[in-house]
């Protein structure tokens, strides 16, 4: 009997389930093309889901949302600015940061946002929506301060709204923009194509105009065939249709790897995601690092130390319940719980 060796609860790749049954593409310009005049009406539309009022000389279509990291890094940051990253954040933007040579300064998220950054700052990152790792939402109030703030002492917000369309109840920061401080970022990765690597970034519109110059010196603009598949997903409505899909199918899984965590892992501690695609556990005394190499070819897990600037988080780990089934989510955490079982008892020995 073939074993299977692999349990992908490590990164977070979407349910191909959520994506569009089939696409059209009605317009295929023959170039590599920053977006065309119809999508940019469709992608009008898409931001005002997230109550975003936006034209399109305030729109950039990226490869991707952390292409529009990468954008503003190399735009806006100089060596040594200082700039505030959730305590923990995304991986990935942490990897761009740390390559722009920025100073990271603390924004603590665990077990909720302390925004009270003392630091002189020339800009902020952040998930305001379903926060990766911690699925948290930041509260109306506070997206209302940080803004304040970012006006009081003169600095950037960027803000990365990955889940943000999995969650549209919760208003973004941007939407309370009035002066242009906020840089939005968003994927459609989630519940597009996940291979397609579009994203979308809104600023005001001298902004954009720096990041389109910065976006065509990295790769010359988007792929016209991507673009077209994305116009004709928003024209028919089966993009929307996606949505409703992921809405529901990782709601039930949530939902069953809640209760696998309960049944294998009653010693964790975490809160419940209110947004995003993860559980960001912490089991006290193990090191996940560790636990990643004795996983290997198991279970796949997103070791805490990936998502903390400094290298700390040993005893986190983050679960993926979007891509794997509900029998793979449970018999995967089953795994996890006896090799953390077989790790502590071998420490006492």
């Amino acid at each position: 009997m073939m074993v299977k060796l692999i349990y992908n609860l490590g990164g977070g790749l979407p349910d191909p389930m959520v994506f569009p049954r089939s696409f059209s593409s009605p317009i295929i310009p023959f170039e590599r093309t920053l977006s065309f005049q119809d999508l940019d009406e469709e992608l009008i539309r898409l931001l005002k889901y997230r109550g975003i009022d936006a034209s399109k000389d305030e729109i950039l279509i990226t490869t991707g949302s952390i292409q529009g990291i990468f954008i503003f890094s190399n735009t806006l940051l100089n060596d040594g600015d200082k700039v505030a990253l959730e305590y923990p954040t995304f991986a990935g933007a942490i990897r761009v940061f740390k390559s722009r040579n920025v100073i990271p300064v603390k924004l603590p998220v665990i077990p909720y946002y302390d925004i009270n950054i003392k630091d002189k700052i020339k800009a902020v990152y952040t998930i305001p929506t379903g926060q990766n790792p911690t699925g948290i939402h930041m509260k109306l109030e506070d997206k209302k301060r940080i803004l304040e703030m970012a006006e009081e002492r003169d600095f950037f917000i960027l803000e990365d709204d990955a889940y943000g369309l999995l969650t549209p109840e919760e208003p973004t920061i941007k939407s309370l923009d009035k002066n242009g401080r906020v840089i939005y970022i968003t994927t459609l990765s989630k519940v597009f194509s996940s291979g397609l690597r579009l994203g979308i970034m809104v600023a005001k519109p001298s902004l954009i105009e720096k990041f389109r110059d910065m976006k065509e010196e990295i790769d010359g603009g988007n792929s016209s065939i991507s673009l077209s598949l994305l116009y004709g997903s928003l024209k028919d409505g089966s993009f929307w249709e996606g949505i409703s899909r992921a809405k529901r199918i990782y709601e039930e899984k949530k939902v069953i790897m809640e209760e696998a965590l309960k049944k294998y892992l009653p010693e964790a501690e975490w809160t419940r995601p209110e947004g995003g695609l993860f559980f960001f556990i912490r089991v006290k005394g193990i090191d996940s690092d560790q636990l990643q190499e004795k996983l290997a070819r198991k279970v796949l897990i997103s070791p805490g130390t990936k998502f903390f600037f400094d290298g700390n988080g040993k005893e986190y780990l983050r679960l993926s319940f979007s891509y794997s089934t509900p029998n793979d989510i449970e018999k995967g955490i089953e795994i996890i719980s006896q090799e953390i079982y077989e790790m502590k008892k071998n420490s006492k020995v």
